[in-house]
């Protein structure tokens, strides 16, 4: 089985990079990490959305993966197409400062949206709401911030 740098259990099917970061995909999820500093827009967010209907055609989960400091306005979520297609959107950070910014984040997002520590957690509620027959991901941890 494919692992990533981030040791979930799913099979990877590609890395995305682009120049504010990379999107990892996988059959049910991507995994968007920003670059340190970037200040994410509404074209940017936008660009994302059209990239995830251009490419998925089944349910998916979208995991902010937020190792890195960066930015974003969340007005912009108030902003997005609407996307049947996606799910949820898990962050995932240990970050005070990015913990503060996705609560402002989350209520401006029409949709599932939740806080984790940890990949794991995040995988395991997304799974949770993304039911799939060949679902293998190992899930353990369910620490929510």
């Amino acid at each position: 089985m494919t692992t990533t740098m981030h040791s979930i259990e799913k099979v990877l099917k590609d890395i995305y990079t682009f120049e504010n970061g990379k999107l990892y995909l996988y059959e049910d999820l991507i995994i968007g990490e920003i670059n340190e500093g970037v200040h994410i827009t509404t074209d940017v967010l936008l660009s994302f959305f059209e990239f995830f209907h251009e490419n998925y055609k089944v349910p998916f989960g979208y995991i902010s993966y937020r190792k890195n400091s960066y930015s974003i306005d969340p007005q912009v979520y108030k902003m997005l197409p609407e996307n049947n297609l996606l799910k949820g959107i898990a962050v995932v950070t240990d970050k005070k400062f990015s913990v503060l910014n996705a609560h402002v984040e989350k209520s401006f997002f029409n949709g599932k949206y939740e806080l984790f520590t940890t990949l794991n957690a995040a995988i395991n509620w997304l799974d949770k709401i993304i039911p799939l027959e060949k679902n293998n991901a190992s899930i353990s941890d369910n620490t929510v911030v």
